[in-house]
């Protein structure tokens, strides 16, 4: 079997990485400073550097902020003075650039933006484009993902020239552990495609961030804790194999030339020059600190020049069992509908191993509080609070970085949203979503898991009663339209109801297109009117 990649000048290229005995970092001291600075991009026309800053009181959140996009200019004499991008572009969540069009008249942003201040934090919204009108860029546009979903509060992303490929770090339906690579690509009507997981040659119960795809549309650079390497995170390189997004090269690391003991994330090659960008926190002032790094003649050869090389016969071996190993995972219990720290009773039980505390005795302002737990232990957890619905879950216990509370080098933080318990609370039901003018499910597998987590948060609540209700666009009959919303309202209670929940618990009503979100002048205005939605009635 054969597989088309770039070799012949691979081995040149590692082999000059291995040599490297030191970090061939170069610090840009004009853009650092003692805040974090991570995710440089640089402009189409190599004229100016975007990166995000973290923790200045020029942010839109101020020191809080976990984030704003700042730029530099590059001049005669170097990189100018940073300045914050403004407030048009950042907001004060997480903010930064994923990467331009080929004609650097579209910039693709980490933003979430919604100027109705719905579904931000849960980061719902994924990924923005803005546009550059009279030298200025516009308001972000949510692009319109299929069933985007991301349960981390951490998302990196990067786009091709082309604006046709979309790699993102989330974690999402099929994820096996923290954050993986999800793979979208842009359809013809303008919507992005259901992501789908690259697959675990690249992807592993760690945690993989940053990735960048390099003009080749075939080399993937990504930044991982999880594939061995220098320090708490290095920056890895694979190629994809036979045209398949799923079909992977083994990662490489990148070397002692750019990886150290500290945390390097965010590799970005410019369309053109002689310097590759990338974040390190090795020797820095601060946090994470941006470098650039010198494009060898091999590594630029390496991208561009293609062989056919017969694929090599890997031999298999008997690996022996690992003994079990313990991780530290960092936990937090919010409310749902302000995102703020509950007073909790929690409960984690795995194997013959119980773990309860409260929420109320922590002492810090986010209620952060971390576990030690067996690494890949099936954990159950069970919550309690006053004024909230009960909340059950099981999740695997995986591999994270210790060091709570850091973006840029810190452990994920795994959040347990609490619903009101109050009636009249009413909750979007994500990513139901129906074939046209059907009420069967676009995607049954998606809208299942969905539905399955309602069906566990009634149960978790026998006294729990809700009413479902069925909303369209207003494009059509309105009467057909308001049938249609009931048979498809009805089509979720069906469910709910073949997954053992009393009829008499679950009520139904199709409105039809009456009570719009937004207005329905636009694709993306029709998709948030058409919703399921439950309120809670007892």
């Amino acid at each position: 079997m054969r597989n088309r990649c770039y070799y012949i000048l691979l081995l040149a290229f590692l082999s000059l990485l291995a040599k490297a005995q030191e970090p061939n970092h170069l610090k840009i001291d004009s853009l650092n400073s003692s805040y974090d600075e991570h995710s440089p991009v640089l402009s189409p026309d190599g004229q100016t550097l975007y990166f995000t800053r973290v923790g200045h009181a020029a942010n839109i959140g101020g020191v809080l902020d976990r984030g704003d996009i700042w730029l530099s200019r590059k001049t005669k004499s170097g990189w100018s003075r940073p300045e914050h991008a403004g407030k048009t572009i950042n907001h004060p969540g997480l903010n930064g650039v994923v990467g331009f069009s080929a004609d650097g008249q579209r910039m693709y942003l980490l933003n979430y933006f919604d100027p109705n201040g719905n579904g931000g934090g849960n980061m719902r919204n994924g990924i923005a484009v803005s546009r550059l009108e009279n030298g200025e860029w516009s308001t972000p546009e949510r692009l319109r993902i299929r069933y985007f979903s991301n349960d981390s509060p951490h998302i990196s992303a990067t786009i091709n020239p082309e604006e046709t490929v979309l790699i993102m770090a989330i974690r999402s339906y099929e994820s096996e552990g923290n954050e993986d690579l999800y793979v979208s690509f842009k359809q013809a009507d303008g919507e992005w495609s259901q992501p789908e997981n690259l697959g675990n040659t690249i992807n592993t119960y760690g945690e993989e961030w940053s990735p960048f795809l390099a003009a080749d549309n075939e080399t993937l650079y990504f930044s991982s804790n999880a594939h061995g390497g220098f320090g708490g995170r290095d920056i890895f390189m694979s190629k994809r194999l036979n045209g398949s997004w799923k079909d992977w090269s083994k990662p490489t690391n990148l070397g002692g030339a750019i990886n150290t003991k500290g945390t390097e994330r965010d590799y970005f090659i410019p369309a053109s020059g002689t310097m590759a960008f990338f974040s390190s926190t090795q020797n820095s002032e601060g946090y994470g600190d941006i470098f650039n790094f010198p494009l060898s003649q091999a590594e630029k050869a390496f991208q561009q020049i293609e062989a056919e090389v017969d694929e090599p016969q890997v031999e298999t071996e008997i690996v022996p069992e690992k003994e079990k190993s313990i991780v530290v995972m960092t936990f937090q219990v919010l409310d749902k509908r302000t995102e703020q720290p509950v007073d909790a009773q929690v409960k984690f039980t795995y194997g013959d191993k119980e773990i309860a505390l409260k929420t109320a005795d922590i002492d810090s302002e986010n209620k952060h509080f971390v576990l030690s737990l067996e690494e890949g232990a099936n954990v159950y957890v069970a919550i309690e609070a006053e004024g909230f619905l009960k909340y059950q879950e099981t999740f695997v216990a995986n591999a994270s970085v210790q060091g709570v509370g850091n973006e840029f080098g810190g452990s994920t933080v795994e959040t347990f949203y609490l619903t009101p318990e109050e009636v009249g609370t009413k909750v979007k039901i994500e990513n139901v979503l129906f074939n046209r003018a059907s009420s069967s499910f676009a995607n049954p597998e998606v809208a299942m898991k969905q539905l399955d987590q309602i069906v566990q948060m009634m149960k978790s609540n026998p006294g729990m009663a809700i009413r479902l209700e069925g909303h369209t666009d207003n494009r059509g009959d309105a009467k057909l339209l308001k049938e249609l919303s009931v048979e498809r309202v009805k089509r979720v209670r069906d469910y709910l109801i073949d997954k053992g929940i009393e009829a008499g618990r679950v009520e139904y009503v199709g409105y039809g297109g009456e009570q719009p979100l937004t207005d329905n002048d636009s694709a993306t205005g029709r998709e948030i009117n058409r919703r399921v939605e439950f309120v809670i009635i007892r």
